[in-house]
């Protein structure tokens, strides 16, 4: 695959480039259309589809690909790659909306490449509203502390393995976490230094658990960490893997000052009849008998 064009697409153009057609407008006689059907949407997936449906009809495209910006996490594609491409970096007024690449068997043309252009202004205020409708979302379920997912976010997602483990017999465990005596580190160090706390701790965990497993901040000093394709003996391995790291490491504040924390887990088997709620309360209890049992321990609480 070759790109033609690797260029960076900015909007608005300078005031020369916008130059009016015969009727008066500087969009063309049926864009305004298309225009509306691309201001339907706030999904950056329908989005692309429709504006690449558009591209098709005008310039024969095999394929599109499409890379968020920088920590949207978001890849779509479709159709096909081919040997000629043109590639575009998208840009409003110096906020970033990512890279678009279309393909195609044949080489693009000086006058396809600007027509290209002229289409992609159609886009680009469209797609930068999907991105921040889909970032509002995101920040939604996620603790701004920590970047972890929040409570809300916990819930829908426990329910959802409940829904696989009905359907393909699907294994899952909860861990709930709680920082020991953190109550004294506020007092003691201040709330800022328990903040950074609360950070090295969810650093650890994400250090210690997979990849694809669930890590939550519940509130306050509380995680919960939801433990996919893993039965209790394994969770109750990994929750005790977790205490001796945390355990192990020094929190360094920003104040010169150093702390070394522990956390109590109580862990729960996800089981045929359990909804969210009790496989919380599960965990809950267990993480009691911890604090109660003395602290620095993982405890396990069956159905």
């Amino acid at each position: 695959m070759r790109a033609e064009t690797m260029a960076i697409f900015r909007f608005p153009k300078s005031e020369d480039q916008n130059v009016p057609s015969e009727n008066g407008s500087i969009i063309a006689p049926g864009a305004f259309d298309a225009l509306l059907k691309l201001q339907a949407t706030l999904d950056v997936e329908e989005l692309l589809a429709h504006f690449i449906s558009l591209i098709t009809a005008e310039l024969s495209i095999d394929g599109y690909s499409y890379i968020g910006p920088q920590g949207s996490a978001i890849h779509c594609q479709g159709g096909h790659t081919n040997r000629h491409a043109l590639a575009y970096q998208l840009m409003v007024e110096a906020e970033q909306l990512g890279e678009l690449l279309v393909y195609r068997s044949r080489p693009f043309s000086e006058a396809e490449s600007m027509t290209l252009e002229d289409m992609l202004c159609l886009v680009v205020y469209p797609l930068r509203n999907c991105l921040r409708y889909q970032e509002a979302i995101r920040s939604s379920f996620t603790d701004p502390l920590t970047g972890l997912g929040n409570r809300s976010n916990m819930l829908p997602q426990i329910q959802r393995e409940i829904s696989l483990s009905n359907r393909e017999a699907r294994l899952a465990s909860l861990l709930m976490i709680d920082i020991d005596h953190f109550k004294n580190i506020n007092d003691t160090q201040g709330h800022l230094s328990g903040d950074q706390v609360i950070i090295c701790i969810a650093d650890i965990i994400r250090r210690t658990v997979r990849d694809f497993d669930l890590v939550y901040r519940y509130g306050g000093e509380e995680f919960a960490i939801l433990l996919v394709n893993t039965d209790g003996v394994r969770a109750h391995q990994v929750a005790e893997r977790l205490r001796k790291n945390v355990e192990g490491h020094t929190c360094r504040l920003n104040n010169g000052r150093s702390v070394s924390p522990t956390i109590s887990v109580g862990v729960s088997e996800l089981e045929r009849h359990d909804t969210p709620q009790t496989l919380i309360e599960r965990a809950d209890r267990a993480l009691y008998r911890a604090k109660s049992d003395g602290r620095n321990l993982v405890r396990q609480e069956k159905f």
